[in-house]
């Protein structure tokens, strides 16, 4: 059952659990291009995408937003706009005046101390209070053009100052979306989506079903969109967005979802239709033990061919499941069983589907080993179920890159970097890496892998590495390169 929430206009839509699950986007065209920010918004539009969002970095791309907005209606494309605000609270105002949606990260909406590693009781309130300060001179603006708002909490941008209180952390995470959503309804305002997004698939599932709880514990029955941040390229991106979205879905939390891949936006309306379509199928679904986080067990992969882990040992009890009701013969099982062991043929699934079964039963600790019996199982395949295994955290047997979507932030070809270094460095399992496009989750996300690329300005990146800047604004040609030299002087490869 799907969780009640309440119904928020956006433009000409709703969101809300009275409502459709919406599919949306974001252009990564350059804001202050109008044309072609149009044209991608129509293309999106016309892919079915119900919202768009564009990100405004400042004064000049703020209201560079009006004309976009002119333009689409005059093309005949009345569909719903949204502004993507970080660090200046002034965007806001501007930006408000012309789109239906405004999202703002409080991690870096409002930052007094931008040097502070710790905050003092008096420092800490404070930002608090400057924070509720900029939310009532944008109050206006947005109720007189009826504009709703997302609170859109990433886990690579979180405040200095809940950093220090809690740690980089989803504890962190949560409180910020919190301490924003009670300043709003505060102050009355209470068109408000909530996102909390982290490029860790069992950490995102985590934070929002904690957050979900948290909310209705306090009347506030807000919805909340999902994504997984930074989520990566082709097969990567869409095996951690149907894991962490569609098993989320699954637990009623969901009111409109984004899948964030790198390249071209496109690509990522029919990868969440595809997620949706593979979720309604396993709808009702069955209790499970949705909320034992374990992530301990270490899984195997046998294989009818001697594959991946090899033959299954005669002492593990399989349970066959196919594509029906893959949830109703688990739940049977777990009646009587803590765990279970699965014996599937690959051929019957869709990749979202394998990806919604395998990925709620490792996340959850339920599921241990699977045995694939497909009589012709192709490597592809066998690629796809480690990549699924991988994006739980249980295993790590592949390089893992984490990285962003590209959006006009991005001022360099994210897509063709993100490419080469999964090419370069696919034979290290076990190494995380980050190739980001921006300041916004750059270096936070660096935090998350032993190494990163992060754009800083047109054609021209910084390397981190375990968190700390180790070459500055070097050519993006050559950023590759100077990305394995480095590599290999802190002796990760």
């Amino acid at each position: 059952m799907r969780r009640k929430t309440l119904q928020i206009p956006v433009g000409n839509i709703f969101i809300g659990s009275n409502y459709p699950i919406i599919v949306q986007s974001m252009t990564n065209t350059a804001t202050t291009n109008i044309d072609d920010t149009v044209d991608q918004c129509i293309k999106l539009f016309n892919a079915n995408a119900k919202l768009v969002r564009i990100t405004a970095q400042n004064v000049k791309e703020a209201e560079a937003l009006k004309l976009i907005k002119q333009n689409l209606l005059t093309k005949g494309y009345n569909q719903p706009i949204a502004a993507d605000i970080h660090f200046n609270p002034q965007l806001a105002l501007i930006a408000a005046q012309y789109v239906d949606k405004i999202r703002i990260n409080p991690g870096n909406f409002v930052n007094l101390f931008p040097n502070n590693i710790s905050y003092t009781s008096a420092q800490y309130q404070q930002e608090l209070n400057a924070i509720e300060i900029e939310i009532e001179k944008l109050l206006p603006i947005l109720i007189n053009n009826n504009v709703a708002v997302r609170i859109g909490v990433n886990k690579g941008s979180l405040s200095p100052r809940l950093i220090d209180k809690y740690g980089n952390n989803i504890e962190a995470a949560i409180e910020s979306a919190i301490e924003s959503a009670l300043i709003f309804n505060k102050l009355n305002f209470n068109n408000l989506v909530i996102s909390i997004k982290t490029s860790s698939v069992y950490e995102t599932i985590k934070a929002n079903r904690l957050l979900t709880s948290k909310l209705d514990s306090l009347g506030l029955l807000y919805p909340i969109h999902l994504g997984v941040t930074e989520a990566g390229i082709d097969k990567q991106g869409i095996i951690k967005s149907t894991i962490a979205i569609g098993n989320l879905l699954l637990d009623g939390i969901g009111d409109t979802i984004r899948v964030s891949l790198t390249g071209d936006p496109l690509k990522e309306i029919p990868a969440a239709q595809n997620i949706l379509n593979s979720y309604r199928k396993f709808v009702p679904l069955p209790l499970l033990p949705i909320y034992d986080y374990t992530l301990e067990y270490c899984p195997k992969i046998f294989t009818n061919n001697n594959l991946a882990d090899g033959l299954p040992p005669s002492d593990i009890d399989f349970i066959e499941i196919n594509n029906l009701n893959p949830f109703e013969v688990i739940s049977k099982k777990l009646e009587t069983n803590k765990y279970v062991n699965l014996k599937l043929n690959t051929s019957q699934f869709d990749l979202y589907s394998l990806s919604i079964i395998l990925g709620r039963g490792w996340i959850d600790g339920w599921l241990r080993d699977i045995y694939l019996v497909d009589n012709n199982l192709q490597q592809d395949t066998l690629n796809d179920i480690w990549e699924i295994l991988q994006a739980t955290g249980k295993r790590k047997t592949l390089t893992e890159v984490i990285s962003c979507p590209s959006c006009g932030r991005t001022m360099y070809d994210i897509e063709k970097i993100t490419k080469e270094v999964k090419e370069r460095f696919s034979k290290y399992p076990g190494l995380t890496l980050a190739v980001m496009g921006c300041i916004v989750n750059g270096p936070g996300e660096m935090k998350e892998a032993q190494a990163g690329i992060v754009g800083n300005g047109l054609n021209k990146a910084n390397i981190y590495i375990y968190g700390k800047l180790v070459s500055k604004n070097i050519p993006i040609n050559d950023v590759v390169d100077e990305f394995e030299k480095q590599l290999k002087i802190y002796n990760l490869i």
